[in-house]
């Protein structure tokens, strides 16, 4: 019999959203071997679970549902998994799902434009993400940014640091699963809408949000029927700041032994970020063995942002004096005179359109057999401009200092920096580009559940097809210098940046209440300006109001077909006196690429198609022995591949020949590049002491091999040696480490504190690369981590506290010249949201995000005496109140 026939696809299963929350969403785990998009509607064909219905979780809510539920999923999975499960309806803990999935062990994001932007797990990259268990991204790249799905659509997010034979591969690191409400998680007619306004400290902004959702099911003549769609807005206008040096080069001219940057600079980045998204799910379940679906989810993100560099080129002067960091030869201060100084906007218009679509079923052919299959179609599209503007001026004195405190500081005086006359013309960057992917998916599962009794619960098969393509070009890049306006020799006489109505602002100023930049605001050109005015900066630099053209050496086109096939089984026996579970299985995929792209040389463009195709065989295991009724053990292994970025794959190379001063130099992309794969083990010892207390640990090992990187080497081409520079699998590596979880509701104490509970991980790692050049510690990935999260949840309050820190780490080799490595340093962020339940209907949520007013700091080597950033982002307060019916 199907272990799941009491589950949501029963006729007789109706369920609000606790039930869903409790139960459905465990089960998300188990029928993975059907077919992925099933998961999150059974319960988990485990043979040494209890019963669903005895779970006690349906009678809890809020921050405590939330925690039990996730508990449950991570209990009774057959992977190593850990998942973050929505409060209620249109609550998740966080506004931002990658800041939410930093709570978890094991994950590192990065932080840029005023959110949680790129999720690591494990400090790998190498993510799958997917949308109900299908494959999800922008266009030609293999993962979706997660903050451009609305966390109030969530019902959770699912965290697989082990992969079974089912899953869809591409993740050396592990697979991000979010997942969506579906009609049919709620027994009757459901509704929520949430309107929230948040307040940005730096940006002085305050940006409205609403989301909202309609559900219901219907019994009908035909069977019952049920519908949901699903709407969200939001904004965001942003401030971000930085500091910068340049890195460290040789100015013993001045001073013996002396280095210091060539360049200093303030960057005050003003953005405005908008998404808009829908989603909508029908489902049919016509009889008590078929079920029928079909959902879509439609994205658009628009970005405007301006970024106001101030550019100190404090040797392009005359420099008077410097002194040192004190026991260093790096420069500390340094007074120049009659100093060039660049004031550059650079402004960017973005968007980004996704939309996916899918259709599948579900047929219980008898007890014995099930069969899934889906049809899925994905489009992506991204089209962005970034007129650069740079001006320039004279200052007449100038000083320096590149480490006060950390951070730069500038004290540039003798004329007016905001007044516009002061400025001329000096530089054009005419940036524009596109870019488009798609897919079509199509898999198919069948499951056979013998007798009970057996070694084996249930076995499956199935097979997976997919054409990928992405495409992309954009403008030649270059500066267009300004012309002389004199006809002298050099030095020129420049167009005064007056001439131009309308082309001249103040920078967006640096905030208060951090460091002491010493500069606040400056003149800068209009980013509107460059923006809805192009022509005419062209006209002015160029002598002509047309777009400069598209680089036929950019461009690329990719054709990537996959096809899979897998089988897996699930398993069940006695180790003694001990029940064990598991999963064995084996997918094997085949990849075939064509790629198209264009070679130059001498300035002449030829077409280059290149063929590939490879076959990687994926074997995993997954068991779980049962050593009390509340502890479990853990062992999984398996391979896993990550496919290069189609940008990587690029067949085209340029081509730069020889002179008498200069060697033959190329630059390109490899088409020969092939998947990097990755073999993992992972054990864990998991104690569940409650509904929702447990303390758990995994150790892991990752052996990976082929991991890209750039590398230069000679290639001999029609007949000419030329030093090229492409990615290569070069790199073989490893990673391993320790996760370590506790989590518990102190229901013992007494009066209101009998509502707190506590969330605490952490994350040891270490992990290397190896290539012709030696060992090197993996960049990105920081050795210690750890959460503390205080929860609450007492009669109508709940709330959260969240602390995260990561300790330093590596962000690339040699960035700032050889042996000059960029290093960030180590990072903690607060955060907490607390709620008040007014009735069943309405609920009020204060939130706030970056509570410390986080500095993010990188530098080269040494930190105090290379710095190189300080950053500083908003921090927000969001006020929020949720209805639902």
């Amino acid at each position: 019999m199907m272990h799941n026939a009491t589950g949501p696809l029963a006729a007789t299963s109706p369920r609000p959203f606790t039930l869903k929350a409790a139960v459905a969403a465990l089960a998300g785990i188990g029928l993975l071997s059907t077919a992925s998009v099933w998961a999150q509607d059974a319960v988990a064909a485990d043979a040494s679970a209890e019963p669903a219905a005895e779970v006690s979780v349906v009678t809890v809510s809020g921050v405590r549902r939330s925690a039990q539920n996730s508990q449950q999923i991570k209990m009774r999975s057959d992977q190593v998994i850990d998942s973050i499960v929505a409060d209620d309806i249109g609550k998740f803990p966080d506004n931002n799902v990658a800041e939410t999935l930093a709570r978890i062990s094991g994950i590192q994001i990065r932080r840029d434009s005023g959110e949680a932007s790129a999720v690591m797990i494990r400090g790998l990259r190498d993510v799958t993400t997917l949308l109900n268990g299908r494959e999800l991204f922008t266009t030609t790249g293999r993962y979706v940014n997660l903050a451009d799905i609305p966390a109030t659509m969530l019902q959770r997010v699912d965290v697989y640091k082990s992969q079974g034979a089912d899953q869809v591969e591409g993740g050396v690191a592990g697979i991000i699963d979010v997942r969506t409400n579906r009609p049919f998680d709620f027994k009757e007619f459901t509704a929520s809408v949430n309107a929230r306004g948040v307040y940005s400290d730096k940006s002085k902004a305050t940006d409205p949000n609403i989301s909202g959702m309609l559900a219901n099911r219907w019994k009908t003549g035909i069977g019952e029927v049920g519908a949901l769609l699903g709407l969200s807005q939001q904004q965001h206008r942003y401030h971000e700041e930085r500091a910068f040096n340049t890195a460290p080069v040789d100015k013993s001219f001045l001073s013996p032994g002396l280095t210091g940057p060539d360049q200093v600079g303030l960057l005050p980045i003003k953005g405005d970020r908008r998404r808009s998204t829908a989603n909508a799910v029908l489902q049919w379940r016509p009889n008590a063995d078929i079920e029928l679906y079909a959902e879509g989810m439609a994205t658009r993100f628009l970005l405007d942002a301006e970024s106001d560099y101030f550019v100190g080129l404090p040797w392009w002067g005359t420099p008077v004096s410097a002194t040192k960091i004190p026991g260093t030869n790096q420069l500390q201060t340094l007074t120049s005179t009659n100093v060039n100084t660049i004031m550059s906007t650079q402004a960017n218009k973005n968007q980004t359109k996704t939309h996916q679509f899918a259709v599948g079923g579900l047929w219980d052919i008898n007890p014995e057999w099930r069969f899934t299959s889906e049809v899925a179609s994905t489009k992506s599209s991204y089209t962005w401009r970034n007129p650069i503007l740079d001006a320039i001026t004279v200052v007449p004195n100038a000083r320096i200092n590149t480490n006060q405190n950390d951070t730069l500081h500038v004290d540039y005086t003798g004329s007016d920096l905001q007044d516009p006359s002061n400025y001329y013309l000096k530089g054009f960057f005419d940036r524009y580009g596109r870019d488009q992917g798609s897919s079509n998916d199509v898999r198919a599962d069948l499951a056979y559940t013998p007798g009970a009794g057996g070694f084996f619960k249930e076995i499956s098969v199935g097979v997976r097809g997919v054409k990928r393509e992405a495409e992309s070009i954009k403008s030649f890049e270059g500066n267009a210098e300004a012309p002389d306006v004199s006809g002298a020799a050099f030095p020129f006489s420049r167009q005064s940046v007056t001439s131009i109505p309308g082309l001249n602002c103040l920078s967006e100023p640096m905030s208060s209440g951090g460091p002491d930049y010493g500069l606040k605001q400056w003149y800068t050109p209009c980013a509107s300006f460059l923006l809805n005015n192009t022509g005419t900066l062209r006209q002015a630099i160029t002598g002509s109001s047309a777009a400069r053209a598209m680089d036929p050496g950019s461009f690329f086109k990719d054709t990537e077909k996959t096809y899979s096939i897998y089988t897996k089984a699930k398993i069940a026996f006695k180790l003694g006196a001990y029940p064990v579970d598991g999963t064995l299985g084996v997918r094997v995929v085949r990849t075939e690429q064509s790629l198209q792209g264009n070679s130059s040389q001498d300035g002449v463009y030829l077409p280059v198609i290149s063929d590939t195709a490879s076959t990687d065989v994926l074997p995993s295991v997954a068991l779980k022995i049962k050593l009390r009724a509340d502890l479990v053990g853990r062992f999984a292994a398996g391979r896993t591949i990550s496919r290069p970025g189609f940008s990587q794959l690029n067949p085209g190379v340029a081509l730069v020949n020889s002179t008498e001063t200069v060697k033959a130099t190329g630059a390109g992309g490899n088409p020969n590049l092939k998947p990097v794969t990755g073999d993992n083990v992972d054990a864990a010892l998991e104690w569940y002491f409650a509904p929702a207390g447990s303390v758990t640990a995994t150790v892991f090992h990752h052996k990976f091999d082929g991991y890209i990187q750039q590398r230069i080497a000679s290639e001999t081409i029609a007949g000419k040696t030329y030093d090229v520079d492409r990615p290569y699998n070069t790199a073989a590596g490893k990673l391993q480490g320790l996760e370590v979880g506790y989590q518990q509701f102190y229901d013992g104490l007494p009066g209101l504190l009998s509502g707190l509970g506590l969330q605490a991980n952490g994350t040891y790692m270490s992990g290397t690369t190896d290539d012709e050049t030696g060992s090197h510690a993996i960049t990105g990935v920081s050795r210690y981590a750890y959460n503390l999260v205080v929860l609450y949840e007492k009669d109508a309050w709940s709330g959260r506290l969240a602390y995260n820190w990561r300790s330093k780490f590596i962000d690339s080799y040699n960035q700032g010249g050889p042996g000059l490595d960029l290093k960030v340093a180590a990072t903690a962020q607060l955060d907490g949201s607390l709620s008040y339940k007014i009735n069943e209907q309405f609920t009020l949520t204060l939130d706030g995000n970056n509570l410390l007013d986080t500095k993010f700091k990188d530098y080269w080597n040494t930190p105090g005496v290379y710095a190189r950033d300080t950053r500083r982002y908003d921090r927000t307060v969001g006020l929020s109140l949720r209805w639902k019916m």
